[in-house]
């Protein structure tokens, strides 16, 4: 049996929680697709569940990954725009992907740079297009709308900067504490 969710998270980690207590009901992730997400009936709390966003790794390095993860007992359920899901069987333990805290303050700060790459090219071509807005011809108010989007997107991608940020933050201060 399948089932089919539409969510839309701009929390990746609330995200990966949502899919776990998906998993704990008995409903384990197949597939996803910009909110799209396909799950399959199974056993209740049989696999754990973690996403990861890995752009900027080349082929070779994905590939050496996900044989290094495939070693390690976990499956890569489904990849997607640059994240991938993947589990592991909730009977082998815990299943934390980066275990230290310094691993983890560097994937902040890849998710962060794509994220503020996207945030950028938003906002420039949101203002740009509002800028070309000089007259009330149509191409005017196509610009302008265009434009109006790009900042709506740009403002959407924020959210995400803005929690990045704050945990990013949270560890660095978690670390010191500890050095």
């Amino acid at each position: 049996m399948k089932k089919v969710k539409f969510r839309f998270y701009l929390d990746f980690e609330k995200e990966e929680k949502w899919i776990n207590e998906m998993a704990q009901s008995g409903w384990h992730l197949e597939m996803f697709l910009l909110g799209r997400f396909t799950f399959i009936k199974g056993d209740p709390g049989e696999s754990i569940y973690r996403n990861e966003f890995i752009t900027g790794m080349s082929d070779l390095e994905k590939k050496e990954y996900f044989e290094f993860l495939k070693d390690s007992r976990i499956t890569i359920v489904h990849e997607s725009g640059g994240w991938v899901y993947m589990k592991k069987a909730a009977a082998e333990g815990p299943f934390d992907i980066y275990t230290d805290t310094k691993s983890k303050i560097d994937y902040y700060k890849r998710i962060l740079n794509f994220f503020l790459i996207l945030f950028f090219v938003n906002l420039s071509l949101g203002i740009s297009n509002v800028s070309l807005f000089t007259d009330n011809s149509s191409m005017g108010i196509a610009n302008a709308s265009i434009g109006l989007i790009n900042i709506a997107v740009a403002l959407l991608i924020a959210v995400p900067i803005v929690k990045i940020i704050k945990r990013k933050k949270g560890l660095q201060e978690e670390q010191q504490f500890f050095e």
